[in-house]
């Protein structure tokens, strides 16, 4: 049964429909890091990067900023140490009311965070309350001048297509951030032809307004990308094209496109019976932002 949407559009949001840093600049990808992600680095090694060595790897590599979930205790921290290596920061949150909306967007003001992005109650909250929260979420951001993404993730009411397109039913409006790795372990894609994952998915890649880079073979959530050219990197090389060349479309200067290289640490991590990982996320990270890299080419091809 297709759900009507209960709200027009509010046609004041349009100006968040993409992040935007205020220049004159040209539509751009910016290629960004997961704190999450750089835990454990470097592989299998005693002592983990400081978090000022893991900032400092990333800048030296040509991240340009950090997504973090932070708390009181860890905020002025990580705010200081970003402002050293001169990187953005944006935050993440999983909110199932809008006080905890309203917290991470706070918290975001007195750091000086570019955008929010939200991983939405999960599958046992009705259609109806989760399209509140994202509806209502989206305009205490937007009001406090920050977009506000909706990200697709297992656990959450956006684990997958079916629930997912419920939610753009009921928020026609709504902007993704797209981890399509969830989508695809879930749906079980293994990028065929003949799966039309492209077209089902359709409805989220148009609406995509920041991109979580991990991939995903259909089985597990995350798998070794080698050097980009195996079949499930070629996969996900073309989603995020299609997702690019869509956020293009409405482009206008000063909007950013956001590309997190994503590769979780284990339990994430495949690992090998004495708990070490055999796939250095470094690397692949480095990788995986070529790969973002060559997809935003292809979106830009005629």
């Amino acid at each position: 049964m297709t759900l009507r949407p209960p709200f027009e559009k509010d046609t004041t949001m349009a100006n968040f429909d993409r992040y935007n840093d205020g220049s004159t600049n040209a539509p751009r990808l910016r290629i960004q890091h997961s704190l999450w992600s750089l835990g454990k680095l470097p592989m299998n090694a005693e002592t983990e990067w400081t978090l000022d060595e893991k900032c400092a790897n990333a800048k030296a590599n040509g991240f340009e900023a950090i997504e973090c979930w932070l708390n009181d205790d860890s905020e002025q921290e990580h705010k200081e140490t970003l402002a050293k290596h001169g990187l953005g920061l944006i935050l993440g949150h999983r909110p199932f009311k809008l006080e905890e909306v309203q917290a991470t967007v706070n918290r975001a003001i007195r750091l000086g965070a570019d955008f929010v992005f939200a991983q939405p109650a999960d599958a046992f909250t009705s259609p109806q309350e989760v399209a509140k929260l994202c509806i209502e979420g989206r305009k205490i951001a937007n009001d406090a001048g920050l977009a506000f993404f909706v990200e697709t993730h297992r656990n959450n009411f956006t684990e997958n297509l079916p629930q997912t397109i419920q939610l753009i039913d009921l928020v026609p409006d709504i902007r993704f951030t797209a981890d399509l790795s969830h989508f695809v372990v879930v749906g079980e894609f293994y990028g065929w032809a003949d799966e039309g994952a492209v077209d089902r998915m359709l409805p989220v890649l148009s609406r995509t307004s920041h991109i979580h880079g991990r991939i995903s073979n259909g089985e597990q959530v995350q798998v070794d990308v080698a050097d980009g050219s195996t079949a499930p990197a070629r996969f996900f090389v073309q989603l995020w094209a299609t997702a690019m060349k869509h956020w293009l479309k409405g482009a206008k200067e000063g909007d950013i496109l956001p590309f997190t290289s994503e590769l979780g640490p284990p339990r994430y991590a495949i690992t090998l019976p004495d708990g070490k990982e055999f796939s250095d996320r470094w690397a692949q990270s480095l990788v995986m932002k070529q790969l973002a890299e060559e997809a935003w080419s292809l979106a830009q091809a005629p």
